[in-house]
Parts: C-alpha cells; sequence; structure tokens
C-alpha cells in the first residue's frame, strides 16, 4: 500500500491523478501539496498547505512512496513574466525534486512537454529541457519524466491557442504515425493513469525514462 504526494493538484492533470489515485486501492494516502487549503474532503486525502504561501515551505520531513509532480503554467497566465514562469515550471519542479532526493523517496514522476531541451531557442521549450536535466542531475532514484504533446481535458481557464491546437491535432492525429505519434493530443485521463501506474512500479515498468505518447498509452494500459 502506497504514500503518494502530488503537487499540482489544482492543474489538469494534477486533478486527475487526485481523483485516479483517490479510487486505486494500492493507493492508502494521498499528500496534496498546496499553496492554500483547497476544497477537498476524502479520508485518504491529507493537504500540505505553505504556512508563507511559498509552495516549497509546505513540504514535510515524511516518507512517501513517490511524488507526482504535475506543476506548470503559461506565459500568458504570468502576464508575459518570464522569471513568474521559470520559478513555476523550473524552480518548484526541481526543488520539490531535492526535497524527494533528501527524504529517500525511491520514485518522481514529473510532467514536462515534447520538444523539451535545454538548448532549444524556443523559451518553453528550453526551460523544460533546463526542468528535466536539473531533475536528472539530482540522481533520484527513479524518475519518470512525461512529454506530453496537446494536453486534451476539461480546463477550467480558457486557453484559445490550445484549443485550437487541440481541433488542428485531432484532425491530423490518424496521419500521426511512427515517430510522428509522439505530436498526437494526449487525454488528460490517459497521462493521469500512466503517472499513477509508474509512480506505483507497476510490472513492465521501467526503472527511469523519458516517456512520450506510445509509452504513455503503454502504461495507462497496465
Amino acid at each position: 500500500m502506497s504514500t503518494i504526494l502530488i503537487a499540482g493538484a489544482t492543474g489538469l492533470i494534477g486533478r486527475a491523478c487526485v481523483d485516479r489515485a483517490l479510487i486505486d486501492a494500492r493507493i492508502t494516502k494521498v499528500i496534496v501539496l498546496t499553496r492554500r487549503a483547497l476544497e477537498l474532503s476524502h479520508p485518504k486525502i491529507v493537504q500540505w498547505v505553505a504556512p508563507d504561501g511559498q509552495l516549497l515551505s509546505g513540504l514535510r520531513r515524511e516518507q512517501v512512496d513517490a511524488v507526482l509532480c504535475c506543476l506548470g503554467t503559461t506565459i500568458a497566465t504570468v502576464k508575459g513574466d518570464k522569471q513568474a514562469f521559470i520559478h513555476v515550471d523550473k524552480d518548484l519542479v526541481v526543488g520539490i525534486g531535492h526535497w524527494a532526493k533528501a527524504n529517500n523517496v525511491p520514485t518522481f514522476c514529473v510532467v514536462s512537454a515534447i520538444g523539451a531541451d535545454a538548448s532549444s531557442r524556443i523559451f518553453y521549450s528550453r526551460v523544460k529541457g533546463e526542468m528535466e536535466g536539473a531533475l536528472i542531475d539530482i540522481g533520484l532514484p527513479q524518475l519518470h519524466i512525461f512529454q506530453p504533446s496537446m494536453l486534451v481535458g476539461p480546463r477550467t481557464e480558457e486557453r484559445m491557442g490550445e484549443r485550437m491546437g487541440i481541433v488542428l491535432g485531432k484532425v491530423f492525429s490518424p496521419l500521426l504515425l511512427g515517430s510522428l505519434a509522439k505530436y498526437k493530443p494526449m487525454p488528460h485521463d490517459v497521462l493521469a493513469k500512466a503517472m499513477i501506474n509508474a509512480s506505483l512500479g507497476v510490472p513492465g515498468t521501467s526503472k527511469a525514462g523519458i516517456h512520450a505518447y506510445t509509452a504513455i498509452q503503454e502504461l495507462a494500459s497496465r
């Protein structure tokens, strides 16, 4: 029976991970790391609320079996503030990674993005790549990096550009075969299930690695 910690529980993937964890008999406790108390009520849920609103200060010295890090924002959400974007998509993620290493957490799962590359000229891709590299450098026992393309699911906020991308992605998805399959739109619930399975070390799960569309689908089906 496992205890998992989820960061980013208010986002599309984080919410899906929480929902799936609550109905999974293999999981006995779901710790939600948050800046402010959430309206969540379930016997499995424990909220770690940051006392000063700074997310990392909410972390405690307690053993957990896996971390599911679903933190992420958009440059539009932070009104073009690149430093604010870096803080959420890299600094906080890496900070949780250091906590996981110090507390001997066996498994760390993180949502990144297809095209993540620390040397990219594209700001978004570069930050995601830097985040991945920093986590790898920490030396976590098992690190699962998930690189979905466009995420499909019920958003709480409007993302017009993303909505257009999803429509186009669905139209062209049947044509995205072989090495192009990684660009297919990713259903949010499939990604959540894959992350839960990886965090629990289901049979056939690799010790570590980068998972794109096909690998995510395979993990979700186990």
